[in-house]
């Protein structure tokens, strides 16, 4: 009866209130809803509110359901705020920056509410309260003392601030566009809030200020006492403050805001720094020595590849007599520790031996601050920079306790002394403390010298620890290896093997976890089938557990060597399932490993379904270690799952998508032919003949399977001819679970390649005819892809010639059904894009593949197409996405499925742009961005920026690099530069990325 109810969610809306409203409705009353008690969830309310002036018809019902919430705000006075938010929603729709409710709409609220509300002033501080949106005030006059903002709502707004707003003035605050029209129209509530801010700390009132003082010198005085009470932590934003107020005067707080610029936490920003260095430059290394004093001053600087910090840096080694050393010393102890490594890699690159005590002991401050954990990082930036500064603390941490400091000091120690305490750690091998011993042996397998081999050898006869041998001989390999004569390990025999594992039987500890039964697990089987000593299993996981890495384990190689897959593979299984059905702790990833040595493609499904869970949960090392795992087993199908991983990761959960893309890029390097032509072999066949079928034996019988178009099964008997829709009951349990097995990698392939292949047709590859033909024509998972799909025939100069379609029976013919005969040379076969095709040849091919029921696995021919205006083609600016606003989350949702990746991370976590690679064109798209920082909440705002063309790795990119480009930057290509198809692509990614701020 009355659709105007719809803005209500039934589902959390009270009863009650709907029943009064609809009552307010039929009767007018006003005491309906002033009698409503409302203790809705306030994010509900406003929304309702919203809807109303957004999702209704605008019309007598709807006027009449404004001022129902006008009643039940005006009548619910007092502290619960639940029955204002509804009023508070229509206001937020109508003031949005985005706004789409038509003016005389906006009129009208104004008007109602002006007229019936009788608690103005309390509502409006509630409204200032619940909504923070300080770039909704539009000035339209600003010389109009009652009606200066374009908005009506706005100017309602303004005129009802009383002193009830002035109580928190960070709330009035949030609102500084309002203080345009404050300051020169209300100065009573202007002085008021100036009065009380003197005593409040927030950065909010940054903003305000700046648009007091555009407007009226009359507040000058308060601005200044502002800015000089505010405390020293906060002393950016008083330079900040006073170099908008400077600016705005002509100069003439010039004095004032030198001073500013000299308070430490103003020096430190960039904008302060460059002032200095341009108004008192012979001071600038004493004062940002005194700035740097600040612990972790390196949090408050910004920008610190720019030239001022570029400048101070150098000055360093200019003024080290005077204030460089306490200015290093403070930069050094001071800095935050992800800084450092930028630091000293980047910014101070050309110490030299006498700046090194002082950067050594500010270093070691840096240090003691550290976790264990950031310690070894620290270490290892000092290992990559100033060795020699600290190389006595590198000597000392070659005896201590921590692995990878000994590993770390060890490498270092031999690459910058060399043989020179040769002597030294020969002593070390007999120290009583193991920590040395193993400290003695990095070293030595560092160095690699062939000289000492021999006391090597003789150190490992006499060791009593197994872990420091096992030390021992991996550094006497190494120098084995740097020795003439012909090193290589003799294999060892299975009865040397069972003799060392029986000596260590008594010795050997299990790693620690509850899951592993080793008693349970499959006794271990040899190449020729022979059983080993159920205590070779003991000493197979004991050694590989030791082995961080995934990847065999130097003393697991004998035995490893020994064994083969196919008799192995239940005791890989095993184990898999087991770190499965546990915590899976990650010290346990060596079942992991041992799954990818000894088990098969069984083990491809389970650990399948658990990546996406550890990426969706931040376990994203265990998904890595799967990953890596995968890449363990032998034949196409784990490279085919590698090969998808990559690309389904690329973008989100990068970490995981760059392990499963170096296995198999480095599987491609071994075969010595590139990603992408790897990435079209290793598509399976699951054992399907040309035709698509697959035959399934067992003892008593066999049947047949066809893949069909859709990748299903379909079940026959070849003798009989008889055929079953889905596999028959009388098939073993073995068959069905291989079938299950093949299901579960089918439809894993296609996921894989529809995503490989749209990649494909972005970055517009080809392939010679006779390499098509075996890929798309006639392989067996691959042709379906082929039938539903639009292909191109190109000349030598990438000139499209005809088109056509593969049909499920293997011809090929153009739209209109006549056959194609494909020339064998001087041309080559790619898939179409809609860019290439004019609109009749569009037309047909779209008609032809409706008419034969053909779904494309992806959008080819119906993908957002954006042509170039020829007449701009000298532009290089894209300015879809200029000044638009887009929800953090849905901004890196659609950025990320569009495979953006983001781009440097900046001060405090920003990232500064987003980018788009087109490898084919050797090209990349940059979108610079504004207030997106890693962690961002998703009811975040991200701010975007034009974007721009540039040719491929032109861009830096790292910690704290600003090299974003812009309109003047000599890098960005014209857009008559860039290949239509890469133009059009990145248009409709923009495009679908920024929509919602254009909703």
């Amino acid at each position: 009866m009355y659709p105007e109810l719809e803005v209500f969610n039934t589902d959390v809306a009270p009863t009650g209130l709907i029943n009064a409203a609809k009552q307010f409705l039929e009767t007018g009353d006003p005491s309906v809803p002033r009698g409503v008690s409302v203790s809705q969830d306030i994010w509900d309310a406003e929304s309702t509110g919203s809807n109303l002036v957004t999702d209704i018809g605008w019309n007598e019902n709807t006027e009449k359901l404004l001022r129902f919430f006008i009643y039940l705000s005006d009548g619910n006075p007092g502290p619960v705020v639940h029955p204002h938010m509804y009023l508070v929603g229509v206001l937020n729709a109508v003031l949005s920056e985005d706004s789409k409710v038509r003016p005389e709409v906006a009129e009208a609220v104004a008007d109602g509410i002006d007229e019936h509300h009788q608690n103005l002033e309390e509502f409006i501080e509630i409204f200032l309260n619940s909504y923070a949106r300080s770039n909704a005030w539009d000035l339209s006059d600003p010389a109009n003392s009652q009606e200066p903002f374009v908005n009506p709502v706005a100017n309602l707004v303004f005129r009802n601030i009383g002193s009830r707003c002035l109580k928190d003035p960070s709330s009035l605050s949030d609102h500084s566009g309002l203080f345009g029209a404050l300051a020169v129209h209300r100065p009573e509530i202007t002085h008021a809030w100036a009065e009380q801010a003197l005593s409040f700390k927030s950065w909010h009132l940054i903003a305000t200020w700046s648009e007091i003082v555009k407007v009226s010198d009359e507040y000058d005085e308060s601005c200044l006492t502002y800015c000089k009470n505010i405390p020293n932590d906060d002393a950016a934003d008083a330079f900040r403050i006073l170099t908008e107020l400077n600016d705005v005067r002509g100069g003439k707080y010039e004095d004032v805001l030198i001073e500013a610029a000299s308070r430490p936490q103003a020096a430190l920003g960039h904008e302060g720094l460059e002032l200095l260095f341009e108004k008192i430059p012979a001071r600038v290394v004493e004062v940002m020595a005194r700035a740097f004093e600040i612990p972790d001053a390196g949090q408050h600087t910004s920008f610190t590849n720019g030239p001022a910090y570029t400048k101070l840096f150098s000055k360093i080694r200019d003024e080290w007599d005077s204030s460089g050393a306490s200015l290093l010393r403070n930069v050094i102890s001071n800095y935050s520790s992800y800084q450092i490594g930028d630091l000293l890699k980047e910014r101070l690159t050309n110490l030299k031996p006498q700046h090194y005590p002082v950067l050594r002991d500010s270093f070691l401050t840096q240090v003691e601050k550290q976790s264990p954990q950031d310690r070894i990082e620290m270490w290892r930036i000092m290992a990559e920079t100033y060795p020699r500064a600290c190389l006595g603390d590198f000597e000392n941490l070659l005896k201590g306790k921590s692995k990878p400091l000994r590993e770390l000091s060890a490498k270092v120690v031999a690459k910058e002394r060399g043989r020179e305490v040769f002597k030294e750690m020969e002593e070390l091998l007999g120290s009583r403390k193991a920590d040395s011993r193993l400290g003695a042996a990095a070293y030595f397998e560092h160095l690699s010298d062939s000289t000492a081999a021999a006391i090597l050898k003789s150190a490992v006869e006499i060791e009593k620890s197994e872990k420091v041998r096992d030390a021992l001989r991996k550094a006497h390999s190494a120098c084995e290896q740097d020795s003439d004569v012909d090193s290589e390990p003799s294999a060892m025999s299975l009865q040397e093997i069972e003799a060392e594992i029986a000596s260590l039987a008594n010795r050997m500890k299990l790693p620690k976890c509850k899951w592993l039964n080793i008693e349970a697990l499959p006794q271990l089987v040899t190449e020729d089938g022979t059983l080993i000593s159920p205590k070779a299993a003991e000493f197979l996981i004991v050694k590989q557990a030791k082995h961080k890495l995934i990847e065999i384990a130097p003393d697991a190689l004998p035995l490893l060597s020994h064994l083969e897959r196919k008799n192995n593979a239940e005791f890989a299984i095993n184990l898999v399932e087991g770190f499965l059905d546990s915590d899976q702790v990650a010290a346990d990833r060596w079942a992991l490993t041992l799954g990818g040595l000894l088990g098969d493609q069984r083990i491809i499904p389970p650990l399948l379904s658990r990546i996406q869970g550890w990426c969706e949960n931040s376990r994203h090392k265990l998904a890595e270690y799967a990953a890596q795992a995968i890449s363990l087993l032998p034949g196409d199908e784990p490279l085919m799952v590698l090969d998808t991983l990559a690309t389904r990761y690329r973008s989100k959960f990068k970490n995981v998508g760059k392990a499963c893309a170096a296995a198999f890029e480095a599987a491609a390097v071994a075969r010595g032919i590139t990603p992408d032509e790897l990435g079209d072999m290793v598509v399976p066949s699951f054992e399907f003949d040309e035709d698509g079928v697959r035959t399934f034996e067992w003892e008593d019988g066999s049947i047949s399977a066809e893949l069909g178009p859709d990748f299903k099964l379909q079940w026959f008997d070849a003798e009989t001819e008889k055929s079953w829709k889905s596999i028959p009951a009388f098939v073993p349990d073995e068959v069905k679970d291989e079938v299950k097995l093949l299901n579960k990698m089918i439809r894993e392939t296609m996921k894989g390649q529809t995503a490989r292949l749209e990649l494909t047709l972005v970055r517009q590859r080809r392939w010679p005819v006779a390499r098509w033909r075996e890929l798309f024509e006639n392989h067996p998972v691959l042709k379906s892809f082929a039938s539903r799909l639009v292909w191109g025939i190109y000349d030598a100069s990438g000139s499209l010639l005809r088109s056509f379609r593969r049909y499920p029976n293997g011809l090929l013919a153009d739209a209109a059904g006549e056959l194609e005969e494909l020339p064998e040379k001087s041309v080559e076969i790619g898939m179409i894009h809609p860019l290439e095709l004019d609109k009749e040849s569009l037309d047909a091919w779209r008609a032809h593949l409706s008419r034969m029921k053909v779904k494309p696995p992806f959008p080819q021919l119906d993908r957002p197409v954006e042509l170039l205006d020829p007449l701009h083609g000298n532009r290089k600016e894209i300015t879809i996405s200029r000044d638009k606003e887009v929800g953090a989350g849905t901004f890196r949702s659609r950025s990320e499925k569009r495979g953006w990746v983001r781009g440097s991370v900046i001060d405090a976590g920003g990232i500064s742009s987003i980018y788009k690679q087109f490898p084919g064109a050797e090209i990349e798209v940059v979108l610079p961005t504004n207030n997106f920082w890693i962690g961002i909440d998703p009811m975040d705002t991200v701010e975007l920026s034009s974007a721009y063309f540039v040719k491929e790795g032109t861009v830096e990119r790292g910690s704290y690099e600003y090299d974003e480009p812009g309109p003047d930057d000599p890098r960005v290509l014209r857009f008559d530069q860039v290949p239509a198809v890469v133009y059009s692509e990145t248009l409709a990614d923009l495009k679908a990325i920024t929509y919602q701020a254009e909703k």
